[in-house]
């Protein structure tokens, strides 16, 4: 009895390394980096088409991105991300010590989980794609099944495997065809040699073949494809360094380290020495790589696309954003519910607009979100351009085909919307949304009654333009020419103006705002007009039908009184006036961004 449950207890230690290393990987994942789960489902999109899967058959390597874009569509639900990632790393892990072990016939303690958290390092950047991971999984699994089962047919089969394995994985198969290399070289009584010979040379008939009649791809992108270092998150140089040790395992486990018999210490106390090594590790590296900006950001798009407009200001109010692309959502979310000219100086804002409007850029990050500005002024068409450019070098994904979906259903174009809605059926979790779109198809009533779509038909632009995306203020000017009711690009316009401390276009632009459904003014232009009254001798400027609020009078007369405490001097005045006034136009008029 005493003897079984032993035997139980040295299982479980053996055991215990590598479940620490799962549970603090999927704590880390499901709790604090669940951030990443986020961007990299509203990245992609896997769709249960077989013309998707045909798409994937273009270029070797396709089917790894097809069968990774799958396993990441249940970064949906947090917990499943976490649980697949920690699954992937930990099997990573217990698959080199496999290998080790079929070479040596000796268990390893240390290579294997010093891998293990290089590339939990690696996948805390939320840039890092999973099918880095996955695809040095899927080259281990079939090398450890290869040499176990190497007597097939002679050891022939995984040579003849290769071309197969190439084109399921694309350049991470090299990995595969160096550890066989490295394997043959050490097997001479087999004549290993002749193995390593025919391997090369149908490998490169391999890519000949797909170079010249196949693929019609560069040799550099067939040689590489799916890595690159953009989707690594930078990261290139240590997870090719990896990638590097990873295909040298039949090398690396013949080197043998003899520790003299007074150092070596029972396999009690390595498993358990490793798992604390390991815990502690994990938890450095978590508390280093852990981005609390990120994390709020990407809670911030989230609540974006769900349209929380409300929560998304509160949620920044009570945790103020420094991210550029977070303030120009915030500002979107502003817009959306009137509140634009009453909070702007609520929240950090860049002086030349770039928190109001986003410059057209090819990068990824600018042109999936930059449309939707466009989308908030009523420019349909811009918006739609935005996204459909966004899909063009990205594919689809959640939100980019929601978009388009949006902006034809806005135009009447219902025949090209029911194609996107087709496309967002065959995917897991969007097929309710795309449901709720169909509806919509041909039944102006309902387009109507909807609280987004029926607000943009209502507002958007009726006469089209060419836009400048390189200066989008010039497309707001545009906009009021032929629409001079339009009040999301007009509430803009006005911001703008304040971000430029423009009086003189302020106080043009103060008579009309009654013409525009205003019955108050908006407290920055408020207290923009009481600052250019103090440039002309206390005269407040013509301002039409509406009038000055008491309120904001009254905060008037509290700044000067505390400018006054510091007999008017506004170096030692200003710790007490930003305390106060700090999210006022006052105090960005005279304290920020000084010339």
């Amino acid at each position: 009895m005493e003897t079984a449950d032993k035997i139980n207890i040295n299982r479980l230690l053996k055991w215990l390394p590598y479940l620490m290393f799962f549970a603090g990987s999927y704590i880390y994942f499901g709790f604090f980096g669940n951030y990443v789960f986020f961007y990299q489902e509203k990245s992609s999109l896997f769709i249960f088409s077989h013309d998707f899967l045909i798409e994937n058959l273009h270029q070797p390597g396709g089917i790894l991105i097809y069968l990774a874009k799958f396993l990441s569509t249940f970064f949906y639900y947090t917990l499943a991300g976490a649980l697949i990632i920690a699954s992937v790393i930990t099997l990573i892990i217990f698959s080199i010590s496999k290998i080790i072990l079929l070479l040596t016939s000796k268990n390893a303690r240390v290579l294997p989980f010093v891998i293990g958290v290089a590339l939990f390092y690696l996948q805390t950047d939320y840039r890092f794609s999973f099918f880095n991971n996955f695809g040095l999984l899927l080259q281990l699994v079939i090398f450890s099944l290869a040499i176990r089962y190497l007597n097939f047919l002679k050891g022939w089969i995984p040579i003849l495997l290769a071309p197969f394995w190439y084109f399921v994985t694309g350049g991470f198969s090299l990995i595969f065809s160096l550890l066989l290399t490295f394997y043959f070289a050490f097997d001479k009584e087999k004549k290993g040699w002749i193995r390593i010979i025919a391997l090369w040379c149908l490998n490169l008939a391999t890519f000949y073949i797909s170079k010249e009649f196949l693929f019609f791809q560069t040799g550099k992108t067939l040689l590489t494809f799916p890595f690159s270092d953009l989707n690594t998150g930078s990261q290139q140089i240590l997870f090719i360094s990896i990638a590097g040790i990873l295909s040298i395992l039949p090398i690396i486990s013949r080197i043998k380290f003899r520790l003299p018999d007074k150092l070596r210490i029972s396999d009690f106390i390595v498993s358990l020495i490793t798992t604390i090594v390991l815990v502690i590790i994990l938890v450095i590296i978590g508390m280093k790589r852990f981005d609390i900006k990120t994390k709020q950001y990407f809670y911030v798009e989230k609540l974006f696309y769900q349209n929380k407009f409300d929560d998304l200001i509160a949620y920044n109010t009570s945790n103020p954003p420094t991210n550029s692309l977070t303030i120009f959502l915030n500002n979107i979310a502003l817009c959306e519910t009137d509140k634009l000219n009453d909070l702007l100086f609520h929240f950090p804002q860049s002086p030349d607009g770039k928190t109001l409007f986003l410059k057209w850029e090819m990068a990824e990050e600018i042109l999936k979100r930059g449309g939707y500005f466009y989308y908030t002024i009523g420019m349909i068409n811009e918006a739609h351009r935005w996204a459909f450019e966004n899909m063009v070098m990205k594919g689809h994904s959640p939100e980019g085909l929601k978009m388009l979906i949006k902006t034809e259903i806005i135009n009447g174009n219902y025949e090209m919307a029911s194609r996107y809605i087709s496309i967002l059926k065959k995917t897991f979790f969007y097929k309710e949304e795309a449901s709720a779109f169909e509806k919509l198809l041909f039944n102006e009533p309902s387009i109507n009654a909807d609280k987004d779509i029926g607000d943009k038909r209502r507002s958007m632009l009726k006469t089209d333009f060419f836009s400048i995306t390189d200066d989008p203020y010039i497309n707001i000017e545009k906009i009021l020419i032929s629409d001079s009711l339009n009040k999301k690009a007009y509430n803009y316009k006005l911001a703008f103006l304040l971000l430029k401390k423009d009086y003189e276009g302020i106080k043009k632009e103060l008579p009309k705002l009654s013409g525009l459904g205003f019955t108050r003014f908006p407290v920055n232009i408020e207290e923009a007009a009481i600052a250019i009254s103090m440039g002309n001798n206390g005269r407040m400027p013509y301002s039409g039908n509406i009038q000055l609020s008491n309120n904001t009078l009254t905060r008037w007369d509290q700044y000067l009184r505390v400018l006054q405490q510091y007999k008017n001097d506004p170096r030692m005045a200003e710790p007490a006036l930003r305390s106060q006034f700090g999210n006022t136009f006052w105090y960005y008029a005279f304290y920020r961004y000084r010339n």
